[in-house]
């Protein structure tokens, strides 16, 4: 009787499919790794509208507020206040707060929401809270911009990654729509403009940066 001889130095079939299968699931994470990078820093032009505020990112909206002026301007929200330490001597006039929140899969580049100057930008520590709520006490960036009138864009950093980009510098001339900053990850801008605005969106409403109308004078 002849025996057929397996050679010790090969595996068998099915080893060698195990690993080939192994293999091309290790593959799988790895490009759904690479599809995220890419739609996170996917960076798609924009169509700028000639009238109105334009929004300053991607998102949903998660709070309009209003802001009183004052030697420290203040935020009365459900019977609190919160004092924006930061603005002091900045908003000279009553103001309304527009806040997005950009989820991970959103467009996360900020832009500005009109065309202006860069008269302030202040940069402040802070805490690292979930974004999906207003959070004003989380570490950000303020770019004040002076055009017709003057507005206030906040990036705020999440929870996760924590890492603010900011484009500009101070005394930089701006577009309307022009492209300002990047916040990484889950994450929030807010808008701050004077009451003598309409806002036209609200709540829950769903914005892009640079494109949706947020407010008219």
């Amino acid at each position: 009787m002849k025996y057929r001889k397996i050679s010790l130095h090969k595996p068998f079939i099915p080893l060698t499919l195990f690993k080939t299968m192994k293999k091309r699931w290790l593959v799988i994470p790895v490009v759904a790794l690479l599809i995220f990078v890419f739609q996170f820093f996917r960076d798609p032009e924009r169509h700028i509208p000639p009238e109105g505020v334009v929004s300053p990112a991607d998102g949903k909206v998660i709070a309009i507020e209003v802001v009183k002026a004052g030697d420290v301007p203040v935020i009365i929200k459900n019977g609190e206040k919160i004092y924006l330490e930061e603005l002091k001597g900045l908003i000279t006039e009553d103001c309304y707060l527009v806040a997005v929140f950009m989820n991970a899969v959103d467009v996360h580049v900020n832009r500005s929401p009109i065309e202006g100057t860069v008269s302030t930008i202040i940069y402040k520590e802070g805490s690292y809270h979930m974004a999906s709520s207003l959070a004003l006490e989380n570490e950000r960036n303020i770019i004040v911009i002076d055009g017709d009138t003057r507005m206030v864009v906040i990036q705020i950093a999440g929870k996760f990654v924590r890492r603010i980009q900011c484009y500009v510098k101070e005394g930089d001339t701006l577009k309307k729509g022009e492209r300002l900053g990047r916040i990484i990850l889950g994450s929030q801008v807010v808008v701050i403009l004077p009451c003598s605005y309409e806002v036209t969106v609200g709540k829950g409403d769903r914005l892009r940066a640079g494109e949706s109308v947020i407010a008219l004078p």
